[in-house]
């Protein structure tokens, strides 16, 4: 199956270089595509994560510095826990061929994690506390005014597990395992970009695909695993202005080694020493969270963990990382209705620079996830809901409100949905 989705990629990418070398199917760019002018914009920030508290700072993004292609941003939170961060992006190594993109960033936080599948409940879920710190550096060689993009990627992090906490927050449990360990991230991947404008695309198709594998295999109690991600977005004018998208993405897992799938070894290296705590209740929740816990490694390592769903991009009205397994499955359309598209100035005490679009969307989406391709197909999850955004000088802001199955979440962010790499998932 691997195989076959591997040539599938070729021959798509092949087509897409045959597109791209004949000027006569080419959409013309309607606008520059490395706009020079300055802006920036700075926003409070504030996170409540239940069992651990709250913490607040702020962040701010300018871009084209210093009448360059290159945008910064940088952020912190502080309080019952701990993130920070900093961006460099679109520096030019050599002028509209060669880009760099860095990152750093440090946290102490507490995630969510469910359990695995699309039939997980929204009410089974522990909250690791993990600790750590990395950076991400890409390259990118770019062709045809940004049409056609080959891309590296390589990111480290080094980290560890301080606590598990139980879904109410209550009770926490140490683990036996919290030495730190060092990770390494290499992406490779390709773009072919056939629309008419990279920031705002009105018509045109865009393909993306690439490949992620983690190269510090050096505990043989996990697996060692590839992914490939494979991105598709169809862009149909719609009268003069107005723009229907529509988006399937997949993500499938091939392993390479099997890690260790025996209960009994992975809880004497990862458990949380449940026996210690003399309340039986506590003793109780101890013993379903580790449960969890491990059981979530022992699936890992026995199909891999492809891309999830839900967040900013995907399955909008879902916690980021709400459904994973070894393969994901995603369909979404977007009605854009843009509003305006006059180059206004703005000059706000946090806000600067030059609106170019304001819009409003409509969206709808499908995703599933399975341990097998061959489920996939056999239950969907569903968001739906309306956004707007505002376009402001090569960035998208973008605020979206989403309904689904487990109630409705509203996301503040940064550029449009549908993405295969965002800053709230830098792998």
């Amino acid at each position: 199956m691997v195989g076959r989705i591997r040539w599938g990629l070729l021959i798509v990418f092949i087509f897409g270089i045959d597109m791209v070398a004949n000027a006569d199917v080419l959409v013309d760019r309607r606008r520059d595509q490395y706009p020079p002018s300055f802006g920036y914009f700075v926003y409070p920030i504030y996170v409540q994560i239940p069992g651990l508290g709250a913490a607040k700072g702020a962040g701010g993004t300018f871009v084209n510095v210093a009448d360059t292609d290159t945008d910064l941003t940088a952020f912190s939170i502080d309080g019952d826990f701990h993130a920070a961060g900093l961006t460099a992006l679109n520096m030019h190594l050599l002028p509209r061929r060669l880009i760099f993109d860095a990152a750093l960033y440090e946290y102490r936080v507490a995630f969510r994690s469910f359990e695995r599948g699309i039939d997980s409940s929204k009410d089974k879920f522990i909250y690791p506390e993990a600790e750590g710190h990395g950076g991400t550096g890409q390259l990118t060689l770019t062709f045809f005014d940004k049409r056609l993009d080959f891309y590296s990627r390589f990111g480290q992090q080094t980290s560890q597990i301080n606590r598990v906490f139980s879904s109410t927050g209550e009770n926490e449990f140490q683990t036996l395992d919290n030495r730190k360990a060092t990770s390494q991230l290499l992406t490779l991947g390709v773009n072919v970009d056939l629309t008419d404008d990279r920031q705002d695309p009105r018509t045109g198709i865009r393909f993306e695909a690439n490949r992620k594998e983690r190269l510090d295999n050096v505990d043989p109690i996990y697996s060692s695993f590839v992914v490939y991600d494979v991105n598709l977005t169809a862009y149909i004018p719609i009268g003069s202005k107005d723009t229907w998208v529509w988006n399937a993405y997949r993500s499938s897992t091939r392993l390479k080694h099997q890690g260790s799938t025996d209960y009994g070894e992975l809880q004497s290296r990862f458990g949380f020493s449940c026996g210690s705590y003399a309340d039986p209740a506590v003793q109780a929740e101890c013993d379903d969270a580790e449960s969890q816990y491990i059981n979530r490694i022992i699936d890992n390592n026995r199909y891999g963990t492809a891309t999830p769903l839900g967040g900013t991009q995907r399955l909008r009205s879902y916690l980021g990382g709400r459904f994973y397994g070894g393969e994901t499955l995603f369909i979404g359309t977007e009605y854009r209705w843009n509003l305006t598209e006059e180059y206004t100035p703005i000059d706000w005490f946090f806000l600067r620079g030059h609106r170019t679009n304001m819009q409003i969307s409509f969206f709808a989406e499908a995703g599933s996830v399975s341990e097998t391709s061959s489920g996939l197909t056999d239950k969907f999850k569903y968001s739906y809901g309306m956004g707007f955004r505002m376009l402001f000088e090569g960035t998208t802001l973008r605020a979206d409100i989403a309904h689904g199955g487990e109630g409705t979440e509203m996301i503040l962010f940064i550029d449009y949905p549908f993405s295969l790499y965002s800053v709230d998932s830098p792998e």
